[in-house]
């Protein structure tokens, strides 16, 4: 995180040094603006490692489907679940958006056919990447009258990351004269923690059910920034670059303070640790945290019922091995006076490099911080059609600092068997990424298997770029796998509804 933070400055001040020392070179300093940018976004996709399927919302057969509307109750009257594993990646931008098909022939943006437009429009003021990882250990439930109880221990570790738009302005634009670039939507964050997720589902009457979901959690590691600004400011005279924000860790690091207190840390290293002690590290519960699921369903005909859910409203409070790194002030660049080496130009970005050091104030502190799950709601219908088939809607939004996504999804709902049960689903997202996705589950005895993705890719596309040819994704921007074991008890279900027809 902090070497991710020290390179978008060395990106700043190379892009400095191409405008002042070759003001007519536009295509030296696009070229190497795009590929900064571009290897920003391949490093951060490939560190980001939980949203589930979709898929998974109307599959009552399937007990985790609680995990998404805390009132849904599963047909089962009691289940014990084995380990699972959910992996879930969500992008605002496809293959297609960073590399434009045009007449057949791919261009990146460095070409002047390039429609930033159609970019403008997938990004927003933020262009967001965002991967989670949900590993579910074990879990129980079991119904008593109209009352359903359900407990849930599980491992999760989540990477966001916000790269501002105005980045790829300049890639578009330029440093035109008089300009104010706004960077202070770019955001880094990834935590790992353990979640007990105790929940509780009740029947009020023939129509309505409402649960709700208690989760204690408790923090590994975590890393967030926090920017409250980041702006370059261009002029003919002068550039001026004011920051102010932090970045916060709770991990096993080791920061060496510089001599003056308000400079840049001489060293900041991870703290060499024994076997034993990782083991304990991780699993210690000093970092603690509390979210809610709220969850209802109503049923407005015998056929048609309507659903609603907001998860994940919480926090964690990060108490150990704490450290923040919080900088403010203004820099003023006015140009660089060289012979042309290759030597004397690495020295002067160097020289920048240790001025910002100390024109910035810095200070590192060791207070406590917050980092906020991300919120989702969730609202849909479904029409029974017949005992064994049921279609359904569902929409998805979800809350991210600087960003909002919506997702739609269509399915239908099948039992063609006694011991198998399958989803066929079709989800939607405005600005594109649209994909298949489908959920099976099998009975063998009291073992049910099942398995789900969403977001499917269902075009590929053979690109050749620069005498190379691969095949490509070129709309594919979520994807979502849940697989999983669970031991079924009571398999006929509820009183008028068996979990097996």
């Amino acid at each position: 995180m902090m070497q991710a933070w020290k390179f978008l400055f060395h990106l700043k001040f190379l892009v400095e040094f191409q405008v002042y020392n070759y003001p007519n070179n536009q295509d030296v300093m696009q070229k190497f603006l795009y590929f900064s940018l571009f290897m920003i976004l391949l490093a951060f996709t490939t560190l980001i490692k939980a949203q589930d399927p979709m898929g998974l919302y109307y599959m009552q057969t399937i007990p985790q489907s609680s995990f998404i509307n805390p009132a849904m109750q599963p047909r089962a009257n009691g289940f014990f679940a084995l380990p699972s594993i959910n992996q879930n990646f969500k992008s605002d931008v496809a293959f297609k958006n960073i590399f434009q098909d045009v007449g057949g022939e791919w261009v990146t943006p460095l070409s002047e056919r390039y429609n930033f437009s159609k970019l403008k429009r997938a990004t927003g003021k933020s262009m967001n990447f965002q991967e989670s990882v949900d590993m579910g250990l074990f879990g129980l439930g079991f119904r008593s009258g109209k009352h359903y109880f359900t407990v849930n221990f599980s491992v999760k570790n989540v990477m966001q990351t916000g790269l501002p738009y105005d980045l790829f302005t300049i890639v578009d634009d330029g440093l035109p004269d008089g300009k104010v670039f706004d960077f202070s939507t770019l955001r880094m964050k990834g935590y790992s923690y353990k979640e007990i997720a105790l929940g509780y589902s009740r029947e009020w009457d023939e129509k309505l059910t409402l649960g709700v979901k208690v989760k204690p959690l408790f923090g590994m590691m975590a890393a967030m920034t926090d920017l409250n600004t980041f702006k370059l400011e261009t002029s003919r005279q002068v550039w001026n670059v004011t920051v102010s924000g932090n970045v916060s860790t709770s991990a096993p690091l080791e920061i060496v303070e510089a001599d003056d207190p308000t400079d840049f840390p001489e060293s900041i290293d991870a703290r060499d640790m024994e076997s034993d002690d990782f083991i304990s590290y991780l699993t210690s519960f000093e970092n603690g945290g509390l979210a809610f699921d709220f969850g209802g369903v109503y049923k407005f005909t015998p056929r048609l019922t309507f659903s609603a859910a907001l998860v994940n409203l919480g926090y964690i409070k990060w108490k150990k091995d704490l450290n923040t790194l919080s900088f403010a002030g203004t820099y003023s660049f006015e140009g660089l006076n060289l012979n042309g080496t290759d030597d004397d130009i690495e020295d002067a970005i160097e020289d920048i490099e240790e001025d910002f050091k100390t024109l910035i104030d810095y200070k590192v502190t060791h207070e406590k911080f917050s980092t906020g799950l991300t919120p989702e709601f969730y609202a849909g219908a479904l029409y029974e059609v017949t005992p064994s088939v049921t279609m359904g809607f569902l929409a998805r939004s979800m809350f991210q600092k600087s960003n909002f996504r919506q997702d739609f999804n269509f399915s239908a709902n099948v039992q063609p068997y006694s011991f198998v049960s399958v989803n066929l689903n079709y989800s939607v997202r405005p600005g594109g990424g649209n994909g298949l996705g489908t959920a099976l589950s099998l009975l063998l005895g009291p073992l049910q298997i099942y398995a789900m993705a969403d977001y499917i890719p269902t075009r590929y596309s053979t690109v050749n770029m620069d005498g190379d040819e691969f095949t490509m994704l070129p709309y594919a921007r979520n994807l979502s796998v849940k697989v999983g074991l669970n031991l079924i008890f009571g398999r006929h279900g509820y009183r008028d509804r068996p979990m097996l027809e």
